[in-house]
């Protein structure tokens, strides 16, 4: 007679596996393929929406007179984050769908299959929600006039008024944008400079910003740019960490935006206003650049 074989199989493990695959939590497995469809369509509504916006806000900021609003600019992080964390869950799904077996009922490793479809349904309801806020019947608000610091001066001197009037007025002067007041110390130039910036305080204009920065003999790029955040309301400690040209970067992102007139007293030498920050006035931008030197090569660039 032929020899006869039994074999015995264990199964726990196979039917422990197929149970952990069918239950309540099993769909982060099975309805994997449907879940990665619906959230790839959900972020293609959501950038979407985030594009719209977007070009919302950059037509209301184009003119300088309107800035963004907080929540606005939140949200829209927000997706760029989302979009950031979107890209590297979809960098694995193919890995993740060949990983499915038994007609996608199951998993050849069921821990990391669950793993990586619990990440698809948090994603899931992140994009539905964060889609739903970004609902914005208002995205700008009017910038706000700055005050103008009045600078402490003397009352001026006789003679000074008519002097006053001609720098006033040729710093107004549509087709100047950069002015500069040059002469020994001591014979009154700050002091004009400081006339011209309190007369803001009555005829600010159309300015957004006006903004007095004392540059000194040793020109400190560091310190120039902290008084410049400070009036922008962009300073804080944390800010203060930055290195120079993301400083620059955040300054000239507001002031872009802003019509403004920036004194610098006492400069000693050559200020390279992109390096602060500072975009270069122009009649396109109507911006206001005025400085005190005691050297005739000290001055403002671009």
């Amino acid at each position: 007679m032929g020899s006869c074989l039994s074999v015995s199989m264990p199964c726990d493990q196979v039917v422990n596996q197929v149970s952990q695959c069918l239950s309540d939590k099993g769909s982060y497995i099975y309805d994997l393929s449907m879940n990665l469809a619906a959230l790839e369509k959900d972020m293609e509504v959501l950038k979407a929406k985030r594009d719209d916006v977007q070009g919302r806000v950059n037509r209301e900021e184009f003119t300088g007179c309107r800035q963004r609003l907080a929540e606005v600019q939140v949200w829209l992080k927000n997706v760029l984050d989302i979009e950031d964390e979107f890209k590297d869950l979809l960098s694995t799904s193919t890995v993740e769908l060949q990983r499915l077996c038994c007609c996608g009922l199951c998993s050849k490793n069921v821990e990391m299959s669950y793993s990586y479809g619990k990440r698809v349904i948090r994603m899931l309801k992140i994009v539905k929600s964060t889609s739903s806020e970004g609902k914005f019947d208002v995205v700008t608000e009017k910038v706000q006039v700055t005050e103008v610091e009045e600078m402490p001066i003397q009352p001026t001197i006789v003679g000074h008024e008519a002097l006053l009037e001609r720098v006033w007025n040729r710093l107004m002067d549509d087709g100047v944008g950069v002015l500069g007041l040059h002469g020994m110390g001591g014979v009154g130039k700050t002091t004009l400079l400081a006339q011209i910036n309190n007369k803001f305080t009555k005829a600010r204009g159309s300015f957004h910003v006006v903004i007095w920065v004392v540059v000194s003999k040793n020109l400190d790029i560091h310190n120039v740019q902290e008084d410049i955040a400070k009036k922008l309301g962009l300073w804080n400690e944390e800010w203060d960490k930055k290195n120079v040209n993301r400083r620059a970067l955040d300054i000239h992102n507001v002031l872009k935006r802003r019509k403004f007139v920036l004194f610098l007293d006492d400069i000693w030498a050559k200020v390279n206003l992109p390096t602060i920050g500072v975009p270069y006035p122009d009649v396109v931008n109507g911006c206001k650049v005025a400085f005190v030197n005691l050297l005739p090569t000290a001055c403002v660039t671009q």
